[in-house]
């Protein structure tokens, strides 16, 4: 093995012992996340319905939905994804959390209400920042980003002639079996490694510019965020608002080869958001706002006229996550997150193994940094605990006897969400005791090779 060869697997191997751990973790919830909605679905009986001829309409959905909380105001309001789904509207009730409330697409009934807190909630803001109050939990999962990147190209270059290799399976002895399944699962795990670090980096980078550089988000809306301010409606304030259905015709007027999925009520603007025929792009890309008092499309944005840097800003999620075909490219988004997280587990007992073969010292210590790594990667991880209880008490729990409470979750949600924890805090002992296994049956040093005795009758320089 050459230098530069040496040099770039040395450089593969300390990015995958010395935050292994972490990113176990992040690329675990991260792979769960892909089905986040479904198991939304599955363990919250108020999201699933029968289906049952035509849909009622937004109309009689936004009834419902203020029935629901005659005081509170409708944020958002989401269609049905499949008809079996139920409509979902955001409420936000004055001084108390907000609410999530599920309507019978079908016949308009209430179907029941929840804690905006759920499922995919919980696996959103623990991928994207560990619960980590501050934005440097976003940093922190950027960096761990640029770490799977350097992995990345790191084992390309010192693994000759990878191109090569796709269906190479020429050693597969029993004592390098592990070596071979890992490097063969890598190579096809290529495409899908370089774009969650490279998306994931992204989400970084959208961070940094708005903390640290012009503070914009997004290509038009909010004023303090965004490059192209929305125009403020010039209608009479006294007018009443027209009839959701009205406005929905008039956006289709507009774009008719817009299929909306969220309508958000505002004052005086009226936001819609959906799907056309472009490729790769979340909701948001194609929207328009509307006076809700006269139908009058204020801003009309179609993801074909974005600029390129506005384009990859819209198409990141779906590729990030998956969710641009279905449950399709979510099955494959899935196994190959599962594969992922196995490169990571398989490369460090490959490296546990490899170190307790060696006879040279130097060699077994080579990284003297990975106990001070994993000690900080499991604070991190334990800090999230305190971190998400906190959130979910003051952001999505009810005020009682003076204190914010936590919030009310169903039983199927509860069991999903610390089922995920016991599920991955076995697997992760399952490693830890691997990995010590592996050390001590490859020649852990003993304590006599670690701190060799001065010989007798010798001076000790």
């Amino acid at each position: 093995m050459s230098g530069a060869t040496r040099l770039w697997f040395r450089v593969h191997s300390f990015t995958g012992v010395i935050t292994g751990l972490l990113l176990f973790v992040l690329c675990w919830s991260g792979t769960f996340a892909v089905f986040a909605h479904e198991l939304d679905w599955l363990a919250t009986p108020e999201a699933r319905v029968q289906p049952d001829g035509d849909r009622a309409g937004w109309d009689a959905w936004m009834r419902t939905a203020t029935r629901a909380y005659p005081q509170g105001r409708v944020v958002g309001m989401q269609a049905p994804a499949h008809d079996s789904d139920a409509v979902v509207a955001l409420i936000q009730r004055p001084d108390q959390p907000r609410r999530l409330v599920y309507i019978n697409p079908y016949t308009g009934e209430l179907r029941g209400t929840t804690s905006a807190f759920n499922i995919h909630r919980f696996f959103r803001n623990f991928h994207r920042s560990f619960f980590f109050p501050t934005q440097w939990g976003t940093y922190l999962v950027a960096l761990l980003a640029v770490t799977l990147l350097l992995s990345l190209i790191a084992g390309l270059m010192f693994y000759r002639r990878w191109w090569t290799r796709f269906f190479s399976i020429a050693t597969w002895r029993r004592p390098a079996v592990w070596s071979e399944l890992h490097k063969l699962a890598g190579l096809w795990s290529l495409w899908f490694v370089l774009i969650i670090a490279v998306t994931g980096i992204w989400y970084g980078v959208e961070r940094f510019r708005l903390d640290f550089g012009d503070g914009v988000f997004a290509y038009a809306g909010d004023p303090e965020f965004s490059l192209h301010p929305i125009p403020r409606p010039a209608s009479d304030p006294t007018l009443p608002l027209r009839p959701l259905e009205e406005l929905i015709h008039a956006a289709n007027r507009e774009r008719p080869d817009l299929n909306i999925r969220t309508v958000a009520p505002g004052p005086g603007l009226f936001y819609m958001e959906g799907q056309t025929d472009h490729v790769l792009v979340r909701d948001r890309a194609n929207h328009l706002y509307l006076d809700a008092r006269t139908g009058e499309v204020l801003y009309n944005q179609s993801a074909s006229d974005l600029p390129l840097y506005w384009r990859w800003s819209e198409t990141a999620d779906p590729l990030h996550f998956g969710d641009f075909a279905g449950l399709v490219s979510k099955a494959i988004w899935f196994v190959f997150g599962l594969l992922l997280c196995g490169l990571i587990l398989t490369g460090t007992w490959i490296h546990a193994r490899r170190l307790g073969r060696s006879h040279n010292s130097r060699q077994r210590h080579r990284w003297p940094g990975t106990l001070p790594a994993v000690v900080v990667s499991a604070v991190v991880l334990a800090a999230s605990l305190p971190f998400a209880l906190h959130e979910m008490r003051t952001l999505y729990g009810d005020a009682a006897k003076g204190a914010q409470q936590l919030p009310a979750l169903s039983p199927g949600v509860t069991g999903v969400i610390l089922g995920w924890i016991v599920l991955t805090l076995i697997v992760l002992f399952l490693w830890a005791w691997t990995l010590r296994r592996t050390l001590q049956r490859e020649g852990l040093p003993s304590k006599a090779e670690r701190h060799p005795e001065k010989p007798p009758g010798k001076s000790w320089i």
